[in-house]
Parts: structure tokens; C-alpha cells; sequence
């Protein structure tokens, strides 16, 4: 199993941090949205860890959103933001979410 190096600065998140060996976060085209993600994604991990007996994670609750961030995060890292007035998890839903 790969470890996260201690010499990070303890205040960025580990998943969110470039590191020897990861993969993630991977860049992101400056001022475009990513059409992989969307609240289809989002809907689908929830789903994943209700399948595993965790609590049911509902469309448009704190918890929906949390997980987008989280989600958001590691995908991106913190040098990711998604640009300003757009791309939403609610707003860039795909069907199926594929």
C-alpha cells in the first residue's frame, strides 16, 4: 500500500495532495467544465456506499454535497475549482451519470 509522505503541509488534505505514485488529483482544463463529473457521479458513489451498509446519501441534502466536495477534491485537488456560476452537481447532471 503506497503512503501519503509526512513532509506534506499538514493543512492540505491528504486526498487532495500531488504525491510520488498517485495518480489523482489530475489537472483540470482552466475556465471548462469536466463532463465526467456530475451529480450522476456523485449519486453513484453515494450509492456504492449505501450498497456496503452505509447510511443512504439523498439528492440535495448536506450529505450530497459534502461528498461532491470530497469527491471534487480528489479528482482535482485544491487547485481545482470549479469555475465561477457553472458546473454544479445539480447543474451538469448527465443521464445515467456516465
Amino acid at each position: 500500500m503506497a503512503t501519503i509522505p509526512g513532509a506534506l503541509n499538514p493543512e492540505v488534505c491528504p486526498c487532495a495532495a500531488a504525491a510520488d505514485g498517485r495518480v489523482y488529483p489530475v489537472e483540470r482544463a482552466a475556465r471548462a467544465w469536466d463532463e465526467r463529473f456530475s451529480s450522476g457521479l456523485v449519486r453513484e458513489v453515494g450509492e456504492v456506499l449505501a450498497a456496503y451498509g452505509y447510511p443512504v446519501i439523498e439528492d440535495d441534502c448536506p450529505d450530497f454535497y459534502a461528498l461532491m466536495w470530497c469527491l471534487w477534491r480528489f479528482c482535482y485537488g485544491h487547485a481545482g475549482h470549479p469555475p465561477a456560476g457553472g458546473g454544479t452537481a445539480a447543474g451538469s447532471d448527465r443521464e445515467g451519470g456516465r
